[in-house]
């Protein structure tokens, strides 16, 4: 079986899920060398309320995950669009499973 070629159409998601710090987007990454996998990962540097959060979580807690949940509703939309022929994608949070199966 190539990398390109998976032998079980039953799986396409593979989700590394884990606390911040133990090495989810490491792990993410190096299977998707394996692989040849699409990569999605947690987009966290660009949350302008994050930095706020960490300074007072019950006042940034709702505008902290509405940022990601939108932005990871962005990358399910350009999944959607991207290579048919990917056999495999490769994330480094859970809930683009969820979304990427409603969207298809």
């Amino acid at each position: 079986m190539s990398k390109n070629q998976n032998s079980n159409n039953e799986i396409h998601f593979i989700v590394i899920e884990g606390v911040i710090g133990v090495g989810k987007t490491s792990l993410a990454k190096k299977i998707k060398d394996r692989l040849d996998a699409k990569l999605i990962l947690e987009q966290f540097d660009n949350n302008p309320f994050l930095e706020k959060f960490y300074s007072d979580r019950k006042r940034y807690a709702f505008q902290t995950q509405m940022f990601f949940l939108i932005n990871r509703f962005k990358q399910q939309q350009e999944l959607v669009q991207e290579d048919l022929f990917t056999s495999y994608i490769v994330g480094d949070y859970l809930e683009f499973v969820f979304c990427f199966s409603v969207l298809d």
